[in-house]
């Protein structure tokens, strides 16, 4: 019987140039959909609680009753319809050639979407890949650490939310987990991309030395 879970394909990101594209673990968005549902009527039901309680007197308790469910409600009604996008476009990353990208491809609310989403990113822009908040073999989640956070910050023109999204990932960007491939192979797949495009740079930037090397030593002529 064929196994209905995701796998990687070839692709070509428009910016990016040819890519593997990694399909979203649908059976655990799913779940993740059914329990964001959950949330919103939880969420609800704290603030009809805290509404009684503010009626009743009970200020303190009733305002953080009203605010805990409405963070729990939002927070349930984001997550469904950020969930239900990933299942309608089931491709969750794009490692290519010259960067990687996750959640590419439209989707309808664009904005309900998490950082670092809808950000082709290149490799020069890179320092590391990994998760060093893990122990050695099991990561948590697909960690890539910029080279520089503030910089790519500018030049990404990033909302408010997202700088400081950033800043509490000390620099860090978290793409998460629930892929159709272990973090570890996608972890060895990005660094390997990653290796080649510092080592095509390192390339053409010694191209023009060795030429102007090879002018300077001009050969000398036989009398």
């Amino acid at each position: 019987m064929a196994s209905a879970r995701p796998i990687e394909s070839k692709t070509s990101h428009p910016v990016l140039g040819p890519a593997i594209a990694i399909g979203d673990d649908r059976g655990r968005t799913k779940l993740r959909v059914l329990f964001d549902i959950v949330l919103v009527p939880i969420g609800i039901l704290g603030m009809l609680l805290g509404r009684g309680d503010l009626a009743s007197g009970s200020m303190a308790l009733g305002v953080a009753q009203v605010a805990g469910g409405v963070i729990v409600a939002v927070y349930g009604l984001r997550g469904a319809v950020v969930d239900a996008q990933r299942l309608a476009y089931p491709i969750r990353l794009v490692i290519a050639r010259d960067g990687f990208e996750l959640l590419p491809g439209r989707r309808p609310i664009p904005w309900l979407e998490l950082f670092p989403s809808r950000h082709p990113i290149s490799w020069d822009e890179v320092e590391t890949i990994g998760d060093t908040r893990a122990p050695a073999g099991q990561p948590r989640t697909l960690r890539v650490k910029l080279r520089d956070p503030n910089g790519f910050a500018e030049r990404k023109a990033l909302s408010a939310f997202a700088r400081i999204t950033l800043r509490v990932n000390r620099g860090d960007l978290v793409l998460g987990s629930g892929m159709g491939e272990s973090i570890v192979k996608l972890e060895s797949l990005m660094r390997r991309r990653l290796d080649e495009s510092h080592r095509s740079a390192s390339e053409a930037a010694g191209a023009p030395e060795r030429a102007r090397e090879s002018k300077r030593r001009r050969p000398s002529r036989r009398r």
